[in-house]
Order: structure tokens, then C-alpha cells, then sequence
């Protein structure tokens, strides 16, 4: 599995809490005995800081498995747009600028499709009007 930096910045500082969890009593002692005072209310509370840092990590290391998520899905989407775009248009002259000629027009899985003498294909899409090389490529996109 492929984790971006931020998902593994995340799951370092859970392990940090952790650590800092399981060594809250030694290090109040510790913390108590440099600064010459007394455990008391004034008292550094690690055990609360370890549980926050900990879900501070959690919450990092999820966001950054979440824009890994939605990084590849949007590759894919950008990926299906770009096979489905139209071939370039050559410009040479006025004969260009003509429509094309429609062969026949018909229904594919319940949308609206028109053939044309050139065997490409233009069809009403979820995405909008889409315009394939052949008849099979735009089933295989709807389906």
C-alpha cells in the first residue's frame, strides 16, 4: 500500500503518544523531581496530552490516506475524460467547417446516440455529449 508523507507524519506521532502514554507516570516523576516540586494540580497532565496527541495523529494520518483515495480516483476520472475526447479537428479550409454527415441515429442502453458516414459516434452522456471513435467504445464507456 502507497502512503503519501502526511499519512506517515500521522502515524509517527501516534507512535509518539504511545510512548508517551506508556511513560506519563515515569515522566512526572521525573518532570517533579527537576523542577523541585510536589505532584500536584500543577502538574504537567501527560497522560490527557498523550491521549490528544494521539488522536491528532489518527486524524493526520486519515486525511492523508483519504487525499492518496481521492488523488487516484481523480487520475482515473482525468484518465476516461481524456479517452473519450473528441480527435482533433484539422482545419485545411471551408470544407471543414461543413457538419458531418449523420449515418443513423439509434439508442444505446437507453441513450441517444447519432452514427456518422466517418464510423465515430456522438453520445448524451452522464459527463454530456461525448464523441467516440466507433460504436463500441461509446458502449463500453456507458457500460
Amino acid at each position: 500500500m502507497n502512503f503519501d508523507k502526511m499519512t506517515w507524519v500521522g502515524l509517527m506521532i501516534v507512535a509518539l503518544g504511545w510512548t508517551l502514554l506508556l511513560s506519563a507516570p515515569q515522566l512526572s516523576e521525573l518532570l517533579a523531581r527537576m523542577s523541585g516540586r510536589a505532584l500536584g494540580t500543577t502538574a504537567l497532565d501527560a497522560v490527557a496530552i498523550a491521549e490528544c496527541t494521539i488522536l491528532s495523529g489518527f486524524g493526520l494520518a486519515i486525511l492523508g490516506a483519504l487525499q492518496t483515495g481521492f488523488g487516484a480516483t481523480r487520475c482515473f476520472l482525468d484518465a476516461a475524460l481524456t479517452r473519450t475526447a473528441p480527435p482533433p479537428t484539422k482545419v485545411v479550409g471551408p470544407a471543414t467547417a461543413r457538419q458531418k454527415k449523420i449515418a443513423e441515429r439509434g439508442w444505446v442502453k437507453d441513450r441517444a446516440y447519432v452514427l456518422f458516414v466517418d464510423g465515430s459516434v456522438e453520445v448524451e452522456t452522464m459527463l454530456g455529449r461525448r464523441l467516440f471513435a466507433s460504436l463500441q467504445d461509446a458502449q463500453e464507456f456507458i457500460a
